[in-house]
């Protein structure tokens, strides 16, 4: 060692590690870092957005629930095929043993998603029993937010950690790449396979949802750098985290599976030793002080007497003694008991043997031609049985006849026709509440299928009018032939007497409940989108009086909205102004917009619709029309102004988080078809109200592009098209006004 960097061999370990419930390992892929971790990158990095929440005076920073963060030179997962231009890093949780794949650095909220999701505690220490019920709510964890990180997995690899923080201190950075040279060299002749590159994750694969030894039944073991622990004057620094299974040369399993064990010390010469006594036998290892398992107390008593039974002979130096910092109360117990439930051991044969559902995982490995033939074969069938007699009205199941009986056009590329079935059941039509002539829904959709090529494609069916009965069945839709939209030109060339093929309903989102006790909604739709819109406005105008709501149409032509006798308008442009590659974000001019009321010319078939709501409404509904052929559209002043304003509110919501109804953060992998047994599960309120909880909505429906530029992108995400974070200019909004996001939940239709 240079001079004056020597290392302490007479200091006790035992206290000199601060306990932690949690030790967060960021998988960078380098060696070595800065000094302070968070400073990398100009402060750029996962640990440094760890450390703003759960640092001293980050907003989930608890003194009875340490969360120890590090950098690793473990490599990040490769992120799926589409989301490879987006950067990620992938990061453990110990002693949890799980691995998190996929942490997009281009949004918060998958930080967030961790730290609330995984890291908090399940339980507050007694300590914290004087704090408000919202400051409680807001440390501890929940669980829902884990849906939001994608692959997360059980980990079964031995991990070693070696401080190598040469950045710091140059002792580890010494030590630190010699002993990793040495721990896989001494694994290797163990029987260990010993892995070094990036942990392949399978998204949609159960049988590859644990990170563990190969098809022919090796042990893995993984050795990495990591920065600063321990203290330097003792290196060199080692953790070896053993993982819940692991096993002895006899198939018992390891006295400290599902632990971790700290070392100080540990010298190249002492690696072979330690490898062969303590990873694989568990014992004592001359001249190596070993600290900290982390485990509950009752297990930690056990080890200790094991170690002192299997100690090695005598050695120049007194016998070793375990020595052990009390873990953290809560915390540690709540880990070891999602332990309880060993998982099964895993036998060095050529085949895993599993739990209840190996078999199953067997069969996806052997025969995924016989998977993929049945899927493919039970989609045919969902699509192309014809309908029985039992299933003559309209189900959720198979498609059913209906028939064209009116077709009224609305501009050369767009028609809005009136369907009836085939027969009438002996009850009234299944969207509908029984015993009434209201939808069951306030915002739902069918399937048509195109038995021409068999495809499906979701439609909204427009408000019944006035005077309409629903229970004779019928439905009206607004449809616009698109270039390359394969099921709109095809219902877009049916006249009347033609028949149509319809399933469902299905639901969309519960956007009465998500209101709640607040009262405003801002709808801003694209061409068809403002059907939706439509059946959002009557849903929530008719519940109470209070209500308001905005529509902002954007349509291509003016004769969406207005027929012939108006002035055409000036040459349109060669693609829609959301495609253009000018910058989104500019200040624009003020679009000269149009209101849609009773002085409106001329209207099309759809206008008059929206005219009929405004004449029942009144001014509770308040409706704009920009036309992108006339260079008009709803600029980020617009959005601005109509979300400004909370007309009727005292105060704003308060946010539900951990809410999926309420929580915007949840909404992220969330699909726009709301399941049966969805419901609000958060404790906010608004003021001066019935108390429900509730959040003002701003709704996005229309073409993709139309949405991304307003609100971000939707992702798809294991085959279910998601929401996906908030960007474009409603993101924009809420990082130049934060009370946007607490007040405001955005959805994408």
């Amino acid at each position: 060692m240079p001079e004056g960097l020597g290392i302490d061999h007479e200091a006790p370990l035992n206290g000199v590690i601060s306990g932690y419930a949690e030790q967060v390992l960021v998988c960078t892929g380098q060696d070595d870092w800065p000094s302070r971790i968070e400073d990398e990158s100009g402060g750029d990095n996962l640990a440094a957005d760890l450390k703003e929440l759960l640092g001293r005076g980050g907003v989930y920073s608890d003194p009875f629930h340490n969360v120890s963060i590090l950098n690793s030179s473990f490599p990040s997962s490769t992120p799926p095929p589409r989301a490879e231009e987006v950067q990620s890093t992938s990061a453990y949780l110990l002693p949890s043993f799980k691995y998190v794949p996929f942490l997009p650095r281009v949004s918060f909220d998958s930080v967030q998603a961790l730290a609330k999701g995984y890291l908090l505690p399940e339980k507050l220490h007694s300590a914290h029993e004087g704090l408000s019920p919202i400051h409680r709510d807001r440390l501890t964890r929940k669980d829902a937010y884990q849906n939001l990180l994608l692959g997360v997995q059980d980990v079964r690899d031995v991990l070693v950690l070696i401080c190598g923080h040469g950045g710091r201190d140059a002792r580890c950075g010494i030590f630190g790449p010699l002993l990793r040279v040495e721990f896989e060299d001494k694994l290797g002749d163990a029987g260990f396979q010993v892995s070094r590159g990036a942990v392949p994750v399978h998204l949609g694969d159960v049988a590859a949802q644990e990170i563990e030894g190969d098809a022919e039944g090796n042990k893995v073991a993984r050795v990495g750098l990591i920065s600063h622990i321990g203290g330097h004057k003792f290196a060199g620094n080692v953790i070896v985290y053993i993982p819940p299974g692991h096993e002895g040369p006899g198939g018992e399993e390891h006295a400290l599976a599902g632990c971790g064990i700290w070392y100080g010390r540990v010298e190249p010469k002492h690696v072979e030793g330690l490898v062969n006594e303590t990873v694989t036998r568990l014992a004592n290892i001359a001249r190596i002080e070993l600290v900290v398992p982390y485990c509950n107390r009752t297990e930690v008593k056990k080890v200790a007497v094991r170690v002192q039974v299997l100690s090695i002979g005598p050695t120049r130096r007194p016998p070793l003694s375990l020595q052990m910092a009390a873990p953290p109360p809560l915390r540690t117990f709540a880990i070891r008991a999602r332990h309880t439930a060993r998982a099964p051991r895993i036998r060095t044969h050529k085949t895993f043997t599993r739990t209840s559902h190996s078999s199953s995982n067997g069969l996806h490995r052997k025969q995924p031609t016989i998977f993929i033939a049945v899927a493919i074969l039970g989609s045919a069938t969902y699509l192309l049985t014809p309908s029985s007699k039992s299933s003559s009205t309209l189900n959720e199941t198979t498609f059913v006849p209906y028939t064209i009986t009116a077709r009224d056009s609305v501009s050369p590329s767009s028609v809005l026709f009136t369907i009836s079935p085939h027969q009438h059941g002996p009850s009234p039509p299944c969207y509908l509440l029984p015993q009434s002539t209201a939808w069951k829904y306030p915002l739902w959709s069918v399937e048509f299928k195109q038995p021409e090529v068999q495809i499906a494609r979701h439609y909204t069916p427009l408000p019944p009018q006035d005077g309409e009965d629903p229970r004779d069945g019928k439905l009206r839709f607004y449809v616009r032939a698109v270039g390359g939209g394969e099921m709109s030109n095809y219902l877009h060339r049916l006249g009347v007497g033609r028949d149509v093929y319809l399933r469902g309903p299905h639901r969309g989102f519960d956007v009465l409940s998500r209101l709640g006790a607040c009262r405003n909604v801002v709808f801003l739709a694209g061409g068809t989108g403002v059907v939706p819109g439509m059946q959002v406005a009557r849903a929530v105008l008719e519940r109470d009086d209070s209500s308001r709501v905005k529509l902002l149409w954007a349509v291509r032509k003016r004769e969406e909205a207005q027929g012939v006798g108006i002035t055409q308008p000036p040459p349109p442009p060669r693609q829609p102004w959301w495609k253009k590659k000018s910058k989104l974000w500019a200040t624009q001019t003020p679009a000269v917009l149009t209101e849609v009321d009773a002085d409106l010319e001329n209207p099309s078939a759809v206008a008059r619709e929206l005219m009929r709501l405004k004449a029942k409404y009144g001014e509770r509904l308040h409706i704009r029309l920009a036309v992108d052929e006339e260079r008009t559209h709803f600029t980020r002043e617009d959005l601005q102004s109509a979300l400004g304003s909370r007309q009727g509110e005292q105060s704003p919501a308060l946010g539900g988080k951990g809410c999926p109804f309420h929580d915007q953060l949840l909404h992220t992998r969330a699909s726009e078809f709301e399941g049966p047994r969805a419901q609000c599960q958060c404790q906010c309120q608004c003021d001066g109200s019935d108390g429900r909880p509730g959040k003002n909505l701003f709704m996005v429906s229309g073409p993709d592009g139309f949405i991304a530029h307003y609100a971000g992108e939707k992702i798809w995400m294991g085959g279910t098209l998601t929401q996906g974070p908030i960007d474009g200019v409603a993101g924009q909004l809420q990082r130049r006004d934060p009370s946007l996001a607490n007040d405001w939940l955005v959805l994408k239709l």
